[in-house]
């Protein structure tokens, strides 16, 4: 006699191992993950004010100091507070122009000796 078994009644299922697997590496990424996405928007603030700045009149003839105050200022009104530019942030001033550059690296501490580094860098040209 030849029965056929209906479809489904034989399956495999995951074992209770497979399932803890699963879940630890769905719990690092969603870590890491939630403390990625925080640098990112921080620098993609930082940018969005670096070409704000840039479409301004003027701002490649401003000196090193009042680039770093303006930026400063912004940064304070965008809640990122904890940002040493005077570090970080540089003009590139050749007779080509004048570029803002923002050049700067965000270690994330993750487990025991392990360190997640983000590195980041940014050019916009300035107006005279």
């Amino acid at each position: 006699m030849n029965r056929r078994t209906p479809p489904g009644k034989n399956r495999q299922r995951g074992s209770v191992g497979g399932v803890l697997v699963t879940l630890l590496f769905l719990t690092a990424a969603v870590s890491i993950g939630a403390q990625l996405v925080p640098l990112y928007m921080d620098h993609n603030t930082m940018g969005t004010i670096m070409e704000k700045i840039s479409e301004e009149n003027g701002m490649a003839l401003q000196s090193d100091a009042g680039l770093r105050e303006t930026m400063t200022k912004r940064l304070r009104l965008n809640n990122i507070r904890d940002f040493d530019l005077k570090a970080n942030l540089s003009t590139d001033r050749t007779q080509r122009g004048t570029q803002l550059v923002l050049h700067y690296e965000e270690r994330i501490h993750l487990v025991a000796n392990l360190d997640l580094i983000a590195t980041f860098d940014k050019k916009v040209p300035l107006r005279d």
